[in-house]
């Protein structure tokens, strides 16, 4: 079944309310199996909302709007969708009177609270469980129509209530979307797409790319009639994946590279500090939620232009540093089991004769000292970025002993 979300309200096309309910319904109809293939914003304009409603009922087997239920005159969902079904307004007298009821024992008078016990002619109201204003169940050429309140907690509410459950009876078989995440460092989106090229064609399971920062998350989803069904389909792919990406793929799911590495540290009962220069507090602010964070030392860097040479291990680190600084930053360097160390962003020239932005990192455990360096990508700001989060991967592939340090 393909659901079509519809958005009503000018301030989401301004940006003032950031349009979170057609995420929460998306994730809400895949859940149940349900295809999304348009997801539209209108704003309180009677005719243009009317135009999208119809859009909607001609290219999707059911439509959901959220928003524009309310009391006031912008609210105008439902004659927008009295003028796509041709009747008028009826109203619910017994939610009519409950209305005014509430309104008297606050001593407000207002009729325009009575629209929100309206609604088309020959639909079905929705019951409102967290607030006021019913929902609306109706029918146009056989396409279900669905309107529920733009208040987060009201349409979460009645989406789980009245809608989701109408939805599955009607589709009749009911089906599941399943979806697995891998998470991944080390190679950039073309080169695992690339590595993975002839599994993008497959529509079930599918394959999907996202981008976040650095890190590359490849995510595996299958409809099937049952859980168990998609879970099997879903593993067979993921199999084919780890065996073509092998220790790239770092975590599943919610697994952050924060978590596995405060799991490392724990697990072995070792502390860790941090010395950063150029990415400034970004690391630290990441270790800083780690159980066992000793503490770190921050200290400005010499711009991204600069020649000076990155830091080139820990105690290269404690020697950058003059004066009163230098105690207290070999102090704190003797203070930890592991130290990490991010330095300044230097520019090198490439055999090509091509500049090459670096940023050395340095790690400490007990075990052993590792030194490497990190590509720094784009302006200053997302190289720091970058930097921070591949220090961060550096520091988990040296507790796991994982393959090469080099992110290249």
């Amino acid at each position: 079944m393909i659901v079509e979300v519809i958005a009503v309200g000018t301030e989401l096309l301004l940006g003032e309310i950031v349009n979170t309910n057609v995420a929460d319904i998306g994730v809400r109809l895949a859940e149940d199996g349900f295809d999304v293939h348009h997801q539209v914003t209108v704003g309180d304009n009677l005719d243009r909302l009317a135009s999208a409603i119809q859009t909607a009922v001609d290219r999707a087997d059911a439509v959901i709007l959220t928003g524009g239920i309310g009391p006031t005159q912008d609210d105008q969902t439902r004659d927008a969708i009295c003028a796509v079904l041709g009747v008028g307004l009826a109203t619910d007298d017994s939610h009519a009177e409950a209305i005014r009821d509430r309104l008297a024992q606050r001593g407000v008078v207002a009729d325009t609270a009575l629209r929100m016990a309206t609604y088309p002619e020959g639909a079905d109201p929705l019951p409102n469980s967290t607030g006021v204003a019913l929902g609306i169940a109706a029918r146009h050429r056989g396409t279900p129509i669905f309107a529920v309140p733009g208040v987060p907690v009201e349409m979460r509410a009645m989406i789980d209530q009245s809608v989701r459950p109408r939805l599955r009876e009607l589709s009749g078989e009911p089906s599941v979307l399943s979806s697995r995440l891998l998470h991944c460092w080390g190679l950039g989106e073309s080169q695992i797409a690339e590595r993975l090229d002839d599994l993008y064609d497959s529509a079930n399971p599918s394959v999907a790319f996202l981008i976040k920062g650095p890190e590359v998350r490849i995510r595996i989803s299958a409809k099937a009639g049952s859980s168990q069904e998609a879970a099997a389909m879903i593993e067979s792919v993921e199999q084919t994946v780890c065996s073509r990406l092998g220790d790239v793929i770092f975590a599943v799911d919610d697994e952050t590279v924060d978590q596995i590495v405060d799991d490392l540290l724990i697990s072995r009962g070792w502390t860790v500090d941090c010395i950063e220069v150029c990415t400034r507090g970004l690391v630290s602010s990441r270790l800083a939620g780690l159980k066992l964070f000793a503490g770190s030392v921050i200290r400005p860097g010499t711009g991204a232009k600069s020649n000076v040479g990155a830091v080139a291990g820990v105690a290269d680190a404690q020697t950058d540093v003059e004066g009163d600084a230098a105690q207290r930053l070999s102090a704190h360097v003797s203070s930890a089991d592991v130290t990490l160390v991010v330095g300044d962003v230097t520019e090198q020239t490439t055999n090509d004769g091509a500049a090459a932005r670096q940023v050395g990192v340095a790690i400490r455990t007990p075990e052993r000292e590792l030194v490497t360096s990190i590509r720094a990508l784009g302006n200053d700001e997302r190289a720091r970025t970058f930097a921070a989060v591949g220090a961060l991967h550096l520091l988990r592939r040296a507790l796991t002993s994982c393959g090469g340090l080099s992110p290249d």
